[in-house]
This record gives C-alpha cells, structure tokens and sequence, in this order.
C-alpha cells in the first residue's frame, strides 16, 4: 500500500500506484462526496474539520498524516486545462531550479532593466513609484510558454500529457479525477495504468455507473459501492 483514503462512514481504502475507481452507484452518495471535495479544493472545508468525511493519506511511513499539497484536485478531464496559469508556474519554478545559469542570467537581465527604468524615473521631479523586485518568472511567462496539445486526438492523449506533466515538473503524488470510465475504454485505463506504475503516481478516479461484477479485461483497482451502500473491492 502506497497510500489510502477514508470516506465516512467505510473502512479505509488503501491505494497503490496506477489507477484506482470509485464506483458509487448510489447518485446522491456519489453528488454528495463530489460536493464535499469540491469545497476542500477549494479551501471551504478545513484541513483539520472533524466533520470532514473523506481523508486522504499520502505518506507510507506516517499513515495518520494528511498533506493535501501532495495531491491535484483535477476533477473533469474535459474542462482541465493544462495550460492554466497554476500549471505554467510549475513549468517556470522546475526550469528555474534545474538551471542555475538561466536563473543567474534573468537575474542580471532584471538587475539591468531595474537601471534603466531607475535613470528614466530620476530625469522626472514627480514621484513614480516601481517595483523593482518584480517576480522575474513573469519574463519567462511573457514569452507565452505552453504545452504542446495540437497532437491530442483522444481524451486518452489529453490524460496522459497530464499525467507526464505532474511527473515531471511537480511532485504530487496522487491525482484526483471524476468519470475516467465514460471516457476510455478498458485497453486505455489498462495503458495508462501501467504508465502511472512506471512513474509511480497515483490516480483516484470518482465514478457512478451501474456494475454487477468487475469486467475480466480491466485491471485496474475498483472499489464498488452498491444502492444498499455495500462495498466490493475488486
């Protein structure tokens, strides 16, 4: 077990990297738990809440420790877009720490730019007021960097450049989305398992479809939630 969730009131969940489904067949449970993690994303439900009904543990070796900065509340694939101003910070933070030179160089480039702009305010008896401790990650943002989504032709494409972007320039651990299954078929959530393995990361994936038993070709790790509210894990 890589990490686990609790959700009130089932026994915890442990998870493992590659893709784990939770299927909720009961509509207003699955409405419901959505709600409650949306207002975690964002920040209306405490970290530290009581009453919260759903916990999420990322650390092997402090199994009672939660760090919600280890996870990504992406939610529905097809809204999610990559090239948010959030995803392009940690594109410019990873490229800043990786090179030293570059960093050293934009620092020099904003020490010069500070100069000039600090002898154009002087021939001026008006005060102008500047900052010239401006954030010089806003220079690398000025030239328009992005992820590269004109080769996407699936929502299998679009999930697994996600996937290689949190790999590579974040260090979450676990990535929270809903309705995966309508999306990709059985081959594909097979793939992307495997792929998320080789990376070791892990994938929650909130679903509400009707289920008897788990079908032979998929496999990847399911836990099934009846109407009686009675759990399957597969």
């Amino acid at each position: 077990m890589k990490a686990s969730i609790t959700i009130y009131p089932y026994e915890p969940f442990p998870l493992d990297y590659g893709i784990t489904l939770f299927n909720f067949q009961n509509k207003v449970e699955y409405s419901q738990l959505l709600f409650r993690i949306n207002k975690l994303k964002k920040q209306d439900t405490l970290v530290d809440d009581p009453d919260r009904v759903v916990h999420f543990y990322t650390n092997p070796k402090k199994i009672l420790e939660e760090r919600l900065t280890d996870i990504s509340f992406i939610g529905d694939l097809t809204g999610y877009n990559l090239n948010s101003t959030s995803n392009i910070k940690y594109v410019l933070k990873k490229i800043l720490h990786d090179s030293p030179i570059l960093r050293e160089k934009i620092e020099n480039l904003n020490a010069n730019e500070n100069n000039l702009v600090f002898e154009a305010i002087t021939a001026y008896d008006s005060e102008i007021n500047f900052d010239p401790f401006a954030n010089f990650e806003k220079l690398l943002k000025a030239k328009e960097i992005r992820i590269d989504d004109s080769n996407w032709q699936s929502y299998c494409d679009k999930i697994t450049s996600i996937v290689g972007f949190y790999s590579e320039f974040t260090s979450k651990k676990l990535l929270l989305f809903h309705n995966l299954e309508r999306l990709l078929s059985h081959d594909q959530l097979n793939e992307l398992n495997d792929y998320l393995k080789s990376l070791n990361l892990l994938v929650i994936s909130l679903e509400s479809f009707p289920m008897t038993l788990k079908e032979d070709d998929l496999n990847v790790k399911l836990y099934s939630i009846d109407e009686d509210h009675v759990r399957f894990d597969y």
